[in-house]
This record gives structure tokens, C-alpha cells and sequence, in this order.
């Protein structure tokens, strides 16, 4: 991958909107990793250079969407999160340490990707 492209990592268990998400991305010309826990989010961390996470909320497992980000926040992590979830509501987004953007499901092209170049910063 060229060093100018953002990579971007997709944690969602639902596999149709990682689907979805990643040929977005692609499209749009970033480079994507996918997690569908986020006990396996938190492995792809250790090994990849990571600019930006899309992040749902409400996962199965020991680590939801809340506890990574917490757990990210608590090792020093300040990659960007955005908050692509269908639950959305202000007591489970308001972390404005942790979140940088909230995108309520069902997800619109034009909005992820206006939203994802303003965390960039581009």
C-alpha cells in the first residue's frame, strides 16, 4: 500500500456492513482491515498502522464497541473513531475524548465519506 493511503479499520459483526463499508472505502481509494469483534479489532491493532476506525457500539462478546473504545482510550490509542451504529443515542456517544463522529445506520456514501475526510483531517 502506497504510504499516503489511509488505512482504515471496520469493526462491525454484522458481515453485509463490513461488506458494504469495505467497497466504499475501496472505491474511495483507502486501504481497509475488518474485525467483526472487538477482541479481534484490538489484534489487528497490534501489527498494522491503523488512521481511522469505524466502530458499532452494540457487538456480542466481552468487547462491545463501548468497552474497545474505552480499552483504546486507556492504552494512550488516539487514532479517530467513528461511530457507525443503527443504536445510536447521546448517552452511548457521548465520549467526545473517544469519538471523533457519529453516523447513524442506515449508512449514506456521501455522508461516511464527507465524515471520515473531515476525522482525517483532508
Amino acid at each position: 500500500m502506497p504510504p499516503d493511503t489511509p488505512s482504515i479499520l471496520i469493526v462491525d459483526d454484522e458481515e453485509p456492513i463490513r461488506r458494504l463499508l469495505t467497497r466504499i472505502l475501496t472505491d474511495a481509494g483507502y486501504t481497509t482491515l475488518a474485525a467483526d469483534t472487538g477482541d479481534q479489532a484490538l489484534s489487528l491493532l497490534g501489527p498494522n498502522t491503523i488512521q481511522l476506525i469505524l466502530l458499532d457500539l452494540h457487538m456480542p462478546g466481552q468487547v462491545d464497541g463501548e468497552e474497545l473504545l474505552f480499552q483504546l482510550r486507556d492504552q494512550g490509542d488516539e487514532v479517530p473513531i467513528i461511530v457507525v451504529s443503527g443504536w445510536v443515542d447521546e448517552e452511548n456517544t457521548n465520549h467526545p475524548h473517544c469519538v471523533h463522529a457519529v453516523i447513524k445506520k442506515p449508512i449514506r456514501r456521501k455522508h461516511l465519506l464527507a465524515t471520515i475526510d473531515l476525522a482525517l483531517n483532508k
